[in-house]
């Protein structure tokens, strides 16, 4: 531990030593003067000056006639300039952009009796002194912009290469199979997007995500002046995510009071049924409200010297919640209550059960969880009769009288409430600073459960945070400017009552596969109580010299974190799991796990320091270039309670043999997660703009950007024993017993806690691993899992990324961008279980080995690694054309292709369903699209306002003042992956493996059929996959490989990763906007707002995707089949809440600006 905070002071005093300027907060105006012959003007007086705070710098032309003023606070200004025998001339309303730099050329006029000059207008569309690919958006825009959820990083979708994620995203952690990240760029992770607000990262520091918190909605877009979307970022002053970084600047107060009071009200009269819940008879919409309210305040305190800003902003949800439900039927469950007692023969693998009398009671109290169990029948394999009371056929029958399937309506409520405020001071001419102050809290309805409320969870989640600005003018070619922030935030999830939910149902039950359908019952108690409280402090500390044709700039970006990582309490509850119907009918567990941790939450430190230096040289008046390097150390993540435990060494490098000791192969009391880390990755990036004609830009560029892992990396080898243990029982696990509830003879889980309880006593005592066969059977370790990380120096992750593109400018108000986009991921983390193995047959489902693990001293073993990769080469189009004649347009269009090995930075999947752990050794049998491979992806937003005009006072009050603002999407469908069935005959099958089971493609079938096919179509779905099409290895009737249990029949199936598409996205919003004038400065703005506007149907993925035995319709139920509508990542009704936002919905709002 000493050596982290060393490490950290030292570094600190080089950050302080080497300052920089950094464009998150703060803009640029530069330009040159000169005569009307076009010779430079030098010892110009140069002025730049804002109305609204009166504030004002000056500076002075050098011999070429160049000014720069770096470090302004984004805003409107006017730039006078003065030199002796010319007029002077303004130039007013020239907007610096965050993290822009405004160009502004003077060409002077000999003196005359006339005066000064003025000139206003809009600065030009192309501008050839930036090399980043940058959308900047005012608040304005940001108002005019659809936003359901009005969510901060909405407007991103709307940046050149970004791509929407409707592939099932939610940027809750809880989000079990739902994809994450809002928004992903340029075939890069959606994990690798910085947000940055005043100079304060907002990322959570466990996903590396957009940080929402209690309605995972990112509030508080009502005090945003401006953001600013860099996806290129060749300038090296941005970038410690790789991907993209987003910078967002809160308003400021000025000499006059200004502000806005708003109301937006949605109720469920107001919104279209979901597509499914017309489909399935019976289905109601449940009731919903949204009331998102607030407002803000800002004007002088002195004039022109102190301001405040006062932003608030609450949000209070109602939900609808649909959710489907696999439920026993009341015969069903009679049924099992009699046949516990009598065992039987599972009818699916032939396995036989013994009689199970001591379950009897834990299944009476879990059956008495189920409400209402009626619904739609569902053949299940293994299910005894059907319906209507008659015997099913077939072998094994597959009646339809087990099972009912629901669609189940139900509400919850979340409210979330932000207050930001900020003051500015003008100290001197030399001197500025701000302080921006903002604290967030509310609660999440974080889980609602199917079955029963007792298993819905919540999540408090409180915000504070603070950042400050000063800039100190040394001179006007030397400026620094001094940016620290704090924030601490808590977001911890899990029931309002653990005890008490776990009293009415002490573990989870999950069926896995099609032939152990029933919902999961227990919610997700195995994961409570998990999540992080986060302490973060920045140091930016920034300086801008500029000489010359040289713009130079030297930096540092501190970051401290602090991670209270509450994910050691997951698995605390047991889960177990069964993989057919029989089992279930018999109390038979495949498999039970149970994790018993040192401590439920653990502590660990992170320091993440970048150095870099810039310049950018203006070679001549039409040719910029910009070349630099940035430093980054990403310290090795320490544990202070020294509570980390780790092998010697990569798992494939370490001893096997059983006869060494546990404790001998487990290196304990280590502080660090890694046994090194880099001590620098060097970025070097470069680019050039060359306008070759007035209103033409060529841009090139390439750089090397570092990639930041989540802070999740800890959660890996923070459980290795003997700090956290977790032991398997059933049929598929290592420490016996077979019974699915606890305290019973032969319980699975009770095998779990003998197990624990005999590791803790002999580890570290030198007592053997049960598999030695010198060990003593009372006393022996049973196998225990392990994550393994890398030998030697972690390679750490990067980027690669290149452009060329041409920009144009058509008259005043139009541009148009055309640029070839590639980039190139290396070294992305990925795992696998490399300790699996598969008990079917000799040389069977290769590469596991058959009958016993490489190290049977373990269960399953995580080998992290990081030698994933990717491709994408991408050409984008984007017009824009500025406001005029009322209209204003923007429009990106992106073709593109990207493959890789594993997807989105490998520790959290894009899409539902995406795969992030290879079969061990065959990463590259895993290469395929990107989970994020669009082929067109079209994104467009327009304000549009009336041209009406009607003098007449009534009429013009009613007709005059109409406004229409839209925004569209459509992108191809995103990949996915079909599987074959997981093995499951006599209790054999792959034991502490995982990876995709492909299923083989059949020739010359075509892939895709949407009409339906009975027997396999469901009642209240929508086919999409031919399930001839496809054949699974394991027979799902019978639980063997289909051409019979040996290595020609027993072998993963041909099929790549993600080789089929899902459906098409079309999406569109519209406003509706009244300006009513009620007087000189306050108007009534009245929002009519409609979401999805079409209200068309944008299906999700097939959620089943377990191949059947084309000829056996019974093996195919359900297969391929749309079940659930998405729609974009941020909606009305929050993210990953249950809500349902893809039926069409209107909202109103009425907003009060003065």
């Amino acid at each position: 531990m000493p050596n982290f905070w060393v490490r950290a002071f030292l570094l600190s005093l080089a950050c302080l030593a080497s300052l920089h300027a950094q464009g998150e907060t703060t803009s640029a105006i530069v330009g040159a003067v000169a005569d009307p012959s076009g010779g430079a003007v030098p010892g110009a007086e140069v002025t730049v000056s804002s109305a609204e705070t009166g504030w004002k710098r000056t500076a002075r032309t050098d011999a070429a006639g160049r000014f720069s003023f770096p470090q302004l606070k984004p805003g409107s200004y006017s730039v006078k300039v003065e030199a002796a025998g010319f007029n002077p001339q303004t130039a007013d309303q020239v907007a610096a952009g965050l993290g822009q730099k405004q160009t502004v050329n003077f060409t002077m006029q000999l003196a005359t009796a006339t005066g000064a000059v003025t000139v206003t207008g809009e600065a030009p569309l192309v501008n050839p002194d930036n090399p980043n690919t940058s959308t900047t958006l005012n608040a304005r825009r940001l108002e005019d912009l659809p936003n359901p959820g009005g969510d901060m990083t909405y407007p991103l979708q709307f940046a050149a290469g970004a791509l929407i994620n409707t592939a099932g995203s939610g940027n809750d952690f809880v989000g079990g199979t739902n994809g994450y990240g809002n928004v992903q760029f340029n075939g890069l992770p959606s994990l690798s997007n910085g947000y940055i607000v005043d100079g304060l990262e907002t990322n959570d520091p466990l996903t590396n995500l957009n940080s929402g918190l209690s309605t995972n909605l990112v509030l508080g877009l009502n005090s945003i002046a401006e953001v600013t979307v860099n996806t290129l970022s060749y300038t090296v002053d941005q970038g410690r995510y790789g991907a993209s970084q987003v910078n967002y600047v809160t308003k400021s107060g000025t000499n006059h009071f200004h502000g806005n009071l708003y109301e937006l009200w949605n109720g469920s009269r107001l919104n279209a049924a979901n597509f499914f819940t017309n489909a399935t008879p019976g289905n109601h919409q449940p009731r919903s409200t949204l009331n998102h309210f607030g407002g803000s305040l800002g004007g002088p305190i002195v004039r022109d010297k102190l301001f405040f800003f006062f932003d608030s902003e609450w949000v209070r949800l109602a939900l609808p919640i649909v959710s489907p439900a696999t439920v026993p039927t009341p015969a069903f469950q009679r049924y099992v209550l009699q046949q516990l007692p009598l065992g039987g023969t599972d009818a699916v693998t032939g396995s036989v059960y013994r009689p199970a009398p001591q379950v009897v009671p834990f299944y009476q109290r879990m059956f008495s969880l189920y409400g209402n169990t009626a619904g739609s029948p569902l053949a299940i394999l293994g299910c005894p009769f059907n319906g209507d009371g008659t015997s099913a056929a077939g072998v094994p029958p597959n009646g339809n009288g087990c099972a009912n399937r629901q669609s189940i309506s139900h509400s919850s409520d979340d409210h979330e409430q932000v207050q930001t405020l900020r003051v500015d001071y003008n100290i001197d001419e030399t001197n500025t600073t701000w302080y921006r102050f903002q604290y967030d809290d509310g609660l999440q309805a974080a889980y609602t459960d199917a079955i029963n409320p007792a298993f819905n969870a919540i999540s408090p989640q409180p915000l504070y945070s603070f950042a400050a600005g000063y800039t100190h003018v040394f001179s006007h070619r030397l400026v620094n400017y001094f940016n620290p922030a704090f924030s601490w935030y808590e977001s911890l999830f899990g029931p309002s009552d653990l005890q008490k939910t776990l009293q009415a149902f002490p573990i989870v039950l999950q069926g896995s596969g099609a032939n152990a359908p029933f919902t999961t019952l227990g919610g997700m108690d195995n994961t409570w109580v998990q999540g992080r409280r986060a302490a973060r402090f920045f140091l930016n500390d920034n300086l801008a010299w500029s000489n010359g044709a040289h713009e130079l700039r030297f930096g540092t970006n501190t970051r401290v974190l602090r991670l209270n990582d509450y994910n050691f309490g997951e698995g605390t509850v047991p889960l177990v799991n069964y993989t057919t119907l029989p089992q279930f009918i018999y109390g038979v567990a495949s498999t039970a796990s149970k994790t018993f941790p040192l401590a439920n939450s653990q502590p660990y430190n992170f320091l993440n320091v970048d150095l870099y230096a810039q310049d950018t040289w203006k070679v001549t008046s039409t040719f910029t270039w910009t070349f630099g390097i940035r430093a980054t150390d990403n310290s090795n993540p320490l544990n202070p309670h020294s509570a980390v435990a780790r092998l010697a060494g990569s798992f494939g490098a370490i001893s096997h043999d059983a006869g060494q000791p546990l404790d001998a192969a487990i290196r304990t009391g280590l502080g660090n997660v890694f046994d090194a880390t880099p001590l620098a990755i060097l970025q070097p990036r470069t680019a050039i703009a060359w306008q070759f004609a007035p209103r033409t830009v060529l841009r090139a560029g390439f750089g090397l950007f570092s990639d930041l892992l989540p802070g999740s990396v800890a959660d890996l080898v923070g459980v290795n024993p003997p700090y956290s243990t977790t032991f398997q029982g059933g049929l598929l696990g290592t420490v016996g017993g077979t019974a699915i509830a606890p305290g019973v003879p032969g319980s699975a889980i009770d095998a779990t806690i003998a197990a624990n309880q005999a590791f803790q006593a002999g580890f570290g005592t030198g007592q053997l691993s049960c598999a030695s066969p010198l060990s003593h059977p009372g006393a022996c370790l049973q196998p225990v899992n392990i994550t393994a990380v890398p030998d030697g120096k972690l390679r750490a992750p990067y980027f690669m990324e290149w452009s060329i593109g041409l920009e144009r400018q058509f008259a005043s108000t139009i541009n148009l961008r055309a640029q070839y986009v590639g980039t190139r991921a290396v070294n992305q983390p990925y795992t696998t279980q490399v300790n699996g193995y598969q008990t079917v047959c000799p040389g069977c489902f290769a590469p596991f080995p058959y009958g016993q693990p490489a190290d049977a001293r373990f269960g399953a073993v995580t080998q992290l690694s990081t030698g994933a990769n990717s491709h994408y080469g991408g050409l984008q189009l984007t017009v824009e054309k500025r406001l005029a004649h009322g209209l204003q347009v923007q429009a990106n269009y992106t073709w593109s292709h990207c493959m890789d090995t594993v997807s989105n930075g490998g520790f959290l999947p894009f899409s539902a369903g995406g795969i992030t752990s290879p079969i061990p050794g065959n990463l590259q049998r895993d290469r395929g699209p990107c989970d994020y491979d669009v082929r067109h992806n079209l994104t467009a937003s327009y304000v549009y306002e009336l041209p009406i005009r009607i003098r007449g006072r009534i009429p013009g009050y009613v007709l005059n003042g109409w406004q229409v603002s839209g925004s569209a999407f459509w992108h191809s469908g995103v990949p996915f992956s079909v599987m074959s069935a997981p093995y499951s005959a006599n209790g054999n099958g792959i034991v502490n493996g995982s990876g995709p089971q492909f299923a083989t493609v059949v020739s010359g079938v075509h892939p895709y059929r949407h009409d339906p096919i009975a027997g396999v179509t469901q009642p209240g779905t929508v086919q999409w996959l031919n399930p001839d099409a496809f054949v699974s290895t394991v027979d799902p009737s019978t639980g063997a490989c289909m051409g019979g249990d040996n290595p020609g029949g027993c072998q993963f199936g041909n099929l790549g990763r993600n080789a089929l598409r899902g459906p098409d996205f079309v999406w569109s919003d519209l406003y509706f906007t009244k300006w009513f004038a009620l007087n000189e400065r306050v108007k009534l703005r009245m929002d009519g707002q409609l979401f999805n506007l079409f209200n068309h149907p944008n299906f999700g993925l097939p959620v089943l995707g377990y191949a059947g035995i084309p000829g056996k319709p019974a093996t195919q139920t359900g297969f391929g089949a749309l079940t659930y509508t998405t729609a974009p990542p941020t909606g009305l009704l929050g993210v990953g809440l249950g809500g349902d936002s893809s039926p069409r919905m209107i909202a109103f709002q009425a907003r009060l600006e003065f």
